[in-house]
Protein backbone atom coordinates (compact mmCIF):
# COMPACT_ATOMS: atom_id res chain seq x y z
CA UNK A 1 0.00 0.00 0.00
CA UNK A 2 1.59 2.99 -1.03
CA UNK A 3 0.69 6.57 1.40
CA UNK A 4 3.54 8.43 0.06
CA UNK A 5 4.99 9.69 -3.70
CA UNK A 6 8.30 8.72 -4.49
CA UNK A 7 10.77 9.09 -2.92
CA UNK A 8 9.12 10.75 0.25
CA UNK A 9 11.14 12.40 2.58
CA UNK A 10 9.94 11.78 5.79
CA UNK A 11 11.77 14.31 8.30
CA UNK A 12 10.17 13.44 11.30
CA UNK A 13 11.69 9.77 11.29
CA UNK A 14 15.09 10.91 9.42
CA UNK A 15 13.93 8.39 6.19
CA UNK A 16 13.58 8.65 2.90
CA UNK A 17 10.94 6.14 1.53
CA UNK A 18 10.67 4.97 -2.15
CA UNK A 19 7.74 3.09 -3.86
CA UNK A 20 7.56 1.22 -6.90
CA UNK A 21 4.56 -0.11 -8.58
CA UNK A 22 6.01 -2.52 -11.22
CA UNK A 23 3.49 -3.74 -14.63
CA UNK A 24 4.49 -7.36 -13.85
CA UNK A 25 5.17 -6.63 -9.99
CA UNK A 26 3.68 -9.86 -9.28
CA UNK A 27 6.05 -11.88 -11.52
CA UNK A 28 8.94 -9.60 -10.16
CA UNK A 29 11.19 -12.08 -7.89
CA UNK A 30 13.08 -9.42 -6.39
CA UNK A 31 13.41 -5.00 -7.25
CA UNK A 32 16.25 -3.34 -5.41
CA UNK A 33 17.35 0.37 -5.59
CA UNK A 34 20.55 2.01 -6.69
CA UNK A 35 22.12 5.19 -6.95
CA UNK A 36 24.41 7.73 -6.53
CA UNK A 37 24.12 7.44 -2.71
CA UNK A 38 25.28 3.68 -2.95
CA UNK A 39 27.65 3.75 -5.58
CA UNK A 40 24.82 2.41 -7.83
CA UNK A 41 25.02 -0.69 -6.04
CA UNK A 42 22.12 -3.50 -7.38
CA UNK A 43 22.48 -5.61 -4.28
CA UNK A 44 22.55 -3.63 -0.89
CA UNK A 45 19.42 -1.70 -1.28
CA UNK A 46 16.23 -5.06 -1.73
CA UNK A 47 12.89 -3.39 -1.52
CA UNK A 48 9.94 -5.33 -0.07
CA UNK A 49 6.70 -6.51 -1.48
CA UNK A 50 3.42 -4.96 -0.48
CA UNK A 51 0.34 -5.00 -1.17
CA UNK A 52 -1.28 -4.56 -5.32
CA UNK A 53 2.44 -4.84 -6.11
CA UNK A 54 3.84 -1.88 -5.37
CA UNK A 55 7.14 -2.65 -3.64
CA UNK A 56 9.14 -0.44 -1.30
CA UNK A 57 11.94 0.46 0.93
CA UNK A 58 13.06 3.55 3.36
CA UNK A 59 16.55 4.51 3.91
CA UNK A 60 18.44 6.72 6.31
CA UNK A 61 18.12 10.63 5.42
CA UNK A 62 20.90 11.77 3.10
CA UNK A 63 23.23 14.19 3.59
CA UNK A 64 21.64 17.52 1.72
CA UNK A 65 22.70 17.35 -1.99
CA UNK A 66 21.55 16.19 -5.48
CA UNK A 67 21.12 11.83 -6.15
CA UNK A 68 20.53 10.25 -8.89
CA UNK A 69 18.54 6.61 -8.70
CA UNK A 70 16.72 3.71 -10.50
CA UNK A 71 15.26 0.72 -9.39
CA UNK A 72 16.52 -2.96 -10.69
CA UNK A 73 14.09 -5.39 -11.60
CA UNK A 74 15.14 -9.39 -11.04
CA UNK A 75 18.83 -8.50 -12.29
CA UNK A 76 17.84 -7.79 -15.73
CA UNK A 77 16.33 -4.63 -15.74
CA UNK A 78 17.03 -1.04 -14.79
CA UNK A 79 13.95 1.29 -14.68
CA UNK A 80 13.34 4.90 -13.05
CA UNK A 81 11.44 5.91 -10.53
CA UNK A 82 8.18 6.87 -13.00
CA UNK A 83 6.21 8.60 -10.42
CA UNK A 84 9.05 11.07 -9.70
CA UNK A 85 8.87 13.71 -12.87
CA UNK A 86 12.49 14.74 -11.90
CA UNK A 87 14.85 12.82 -13.89
CA UNK A 88 17.87 13.63 -16.18
CA UNK A 89 19.63 11.35 -18.98
CA UNK A 90 21.74 8.29 -17.89
CA UNK A 91 24.35 8.80 -20.61
CA UNK A 92 23.08 5.22 -22.18
CA UNK A 93 20.03 6.37 -24.03
CA UNK A 94 18.07 5.79 -20.65
CA UNK A 95 16.99 8.23 -17.65
CA UNK A 96 18.27 8.48 -14.10
CA UNK A 97 15.63 10.15 -11.57
CA UNK A 98 16.60 12.54 -9.32
CA UNK A 99 16.72 13.02 -5.56
CA UNK A 100 17.46 16.22 -3.78
CA UNK A 101 17.48 16.45 -0.24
Amino acid sequence: MKLHESPYINRRKKTIEFYVHHLNATSAAHISLAGSFNHWSPDELQMKPAKDGCWKISIPMLPKGKYFYKFRIDDKMWMEDIENRLREPDGVAGWNSVLTV
